[in-house]
C-alpha cells in the first residue's frame, strides 16, 4: 500500500477541483492536455523534498490515474523476482507469457545514474526487449531507453498516445474498449 505523500495528496486535490465529465472528456479527445493541466497546477516546485523525486512520484500517480481513467489495462507496483515493477502494460500475465506485447514504464526518482542501470538490468531479466522498457525522468540522463521527460521536453505528456499506438493490433486491444 502507498504511504501517504503531500504530491499524491495535491495532485488528488486538483483531480477533485475538476468536474468529472470534464476529466471524462479531455481523457477521450486529448490526454495530453488534460496530463499538462493538472501538472501545471501542481507547483510541484514549491513542494520540500527532492526535485527529481517530486516530479517523477508526481509523474507515475498521474499517470496511474489516466490510464485507469482511459480504461487502459495496466498493473502498478508488482514485485517479480524481487524486483520491483512501477507500471506494467498491460498486465504481468502478458509480460510472462508474451513480452513482445508489454510495456515496463519505470520512475527511478533518482538522478543517480548507477543505481538506475542497476535496477534496469533486473527490470531486462522480466522484459528482455530492450524497446519496451519505457523511462520517465524529470530530465533524461542519455541512458538507451527510451525515455519521457518531464521538465525539459515534456515529452511526458505524449506517453499515453505512444501506449495507444505500441499497442493497436495487439491481442489486449482487439476489444477497443480504450476511452483514448
Amino acid at each position: 500500500m502507498d504511504t501517504p505523500s503531500p504530491i499524491k495528496d495535491r495532485l488528488y486535490q486538483i483531480i477533485q477541483s475538476i468536474p468529472e465529465s470534464i476529466i471524462q472528456e479531455k481523457i477521450a479527445e486529448s490526454p495530453e492536455s488534460l496530463m499538462q493541466e493538472i501538472f501545471s497546477k501542481t507547483d510541484i516546485d514549491s513542494l520540500d523534498g527532492n526535485k527529481t523525486e517530486n516530479y517523477e512520484t508526481l509523474a507515475e500517480s498521474l499517470m496511474h490515474f489516466i490510464l485507469t481513467n482511459a480504461l487502459i489495462p495496466s498493473q502498478r507496483k508488482i514485485t517479480i523476482e524481487q524486483t520491483e515493477l512501477d507500471i506494467v502494460i498491460p498486465d504481468i500475465r502478458t509480460l510472462r507469457t508474451s513480452n513482445k506485447d508489454a510495456i515496463v514504464i519505470l520512475f527511478p526518482k533518482t538522478e543517480n545514474v548507477k543505481s538506475i542501470l542497476q535496477r534496469l538490468e533486473k527490470i531486462l531479466s522480466i522484459q528482455p526487449i530492450k524497446e519496451n522498457i519505457w523511462l520517465v525522468q524529470k530530465s533524461s540522463l542519455g541512458l538507451p531507453y527510451k525515455t519521457y521527460e518531464i521538465g525539459d521536453s515534456n515529452s511526458f505528456f505524449h506517453i499515453i498516445r505512444d501506449i495507444k499506438n505500441a499497442i493497436v493490433g495487439k491481442g489486449q486491444s482487439k476489444f477497443k474498449i480504450f476511452k483514448v
